[in-house]
């Protein structure tokens, strides 16, 4: 895969999550509640967190420059 298509899906994969953050579809809602307690917009924000940072340790360990010794 060429370097462009590389760099390409990369900004993709951290624009989604990002454009996704602002969830304003949810402001106002508390129900439904996730395991009984807590609500839906907090539990999106967790799963949503959990996903940024597996993306950025992806493109820690794909991008980082190698060592040279």
């Amino acid at each position: 895969m060429s370097r462009k298509k590389q760099n390409l899906l990369w900004f993709i994969a951290f624009a989604i999550p990002f454009v996704g953050y602002v969830d304003f579809w949810q402001w106002h809602k508390i129900h439904p509640l996730v395991f009984g307690w807590i609500p839906w917009h907090v539990f999106y924000q967790i799963l949503l967190n959990i996903l940024l940072a597996v993306v950025y340790t992806s493109f820690a360990i794909c991008r980082w420059p190698k060592q040279k010794i």
